[in-house]
């Protein structure tokens, strides 16, 4: 099942050749990359011209992420929809991984599969042994896990792979939302279409931190942002339902529940403010907290 990895890029010069190769560099054989240049100023369009043998490379003005991550969507050859930062990289398992897990379980449409990654810095170190280490909530009924996300966002993005007709089921990602479309992309297909998140447990992407990512430039936002979009989809429920998920949500106890919600706030809170060249000891203390429990 050919799998196709969508990259949405704007002003990425400074990572996308690592990550354009990290695609290509995949062991699972039955993939195609496809670049989607959202309007860049910088050197991306130079850069993805390198690449015109082997990558599809698609130009058109500037929308926001959703808006070229639906771009490649439509003109995928691919049954399944990878999706890939510019900024971020995959491991050369990625794929194979994902594709592993959905072959054994009979390649459901209904399931958006994700995994766990490592952090790195600017310039593509691992921060120690510092990963991301959600959860498997995986046993856990559809009632439940869809209690958890209302509760908080998990399921990373970059590790996402998905059947296209999660698409012609749940419609594409909100070109209007800004950032956040992952989030409100989660929310929908599983609250409003039954679909359902699936861990990977495997380590396959590398996240990286660095001064212009949005978790440093809108971190006071974020926050009001999901609630926002939390509002907005539970609006859309049945009213017995939207009391039933509200109240779920707010009795919501997983280990580390607490210390992950005052992570967050002090990643968000340090990111804004922080140089770059502090990016990577505040990403060191940020996780030792996590790995201490608080």
């Amino acid at each position: 099942m050919k799998v196709s990895i969508v990259i949405p890029v704007y002003n990425a010069e400074r990572y996308l050749d690592e990550c354009i190769r990290s695609a290509l560099d995949q062991t699972y054989g039955d993939t195609e990359v496809i670049a989607v240049d959202d309007g860049s100023t910088d050197s991306s369009a130079e850069i993805l011209g390198g690449y015109a043998d082997r990558v599809r490379v698609f130009r058109k003005e500037n929308g926001g992420t959703s808006s070229a991550l639906n771009y490649g969507y439509r003109r995928m050859d691919g049954a399944w929809f990878k999706w890939l930062s510019a900024d971020d990289a995959l491991k050369p398992h990625a794929v194979e991984a994902l594709a592993g897990e959905a072959r054994l379980l009979g390649w459901p449409g209904d399931l958006i599969f994700y995994a766990r990654y490592d952090f790195v810095d600017e310039r593509g170190r691992r921060a120690g042994r510092l990963h991301n280490t959600e959860p498997n909530n995986n046993r856990r009924s559809r009632f439940e896990r869809n209690a958890i996300l209302l509760h908080h966002f998990y399921g990373s993005g970059i590790t996402s792979m998905f059947h296209r007709s999660v698409f012609e089921r749940c419609g594409t990602f909100d070109e209007a939302i800004g950032f956040g479309e992952d989030y409100e992309f989660w929310l929908r297909c599983c609250l409003l279409h039954g679909c359902r998140l699936h861990l990977v447990p495997r380590n396959i992407a590398m996240s990286r931190v660095h001064g212009a990512q949005l978790t440093r430039t809108r971190a006071g936002e974020i926050d009001e942002k999901n609630d926002r979009i939390r509002d907005m989809v539970l609006s859309r429920l049945p009213a017995g339902d939207r009391e039933r998920y509200a109240e779920a949500a707010s009795r919501v106890r997983l280990p580390l529940s607490l210390p992950y919600r005052a992570r967050a706030a002090a990643r968000r809170a340090l990111f804004s403010c922080m140089p770059d060249s502090a990016a990577r000891t505040v990403v060191g203390r940020y996780h030792r907290i996590r790995n201490d429990g608080l």
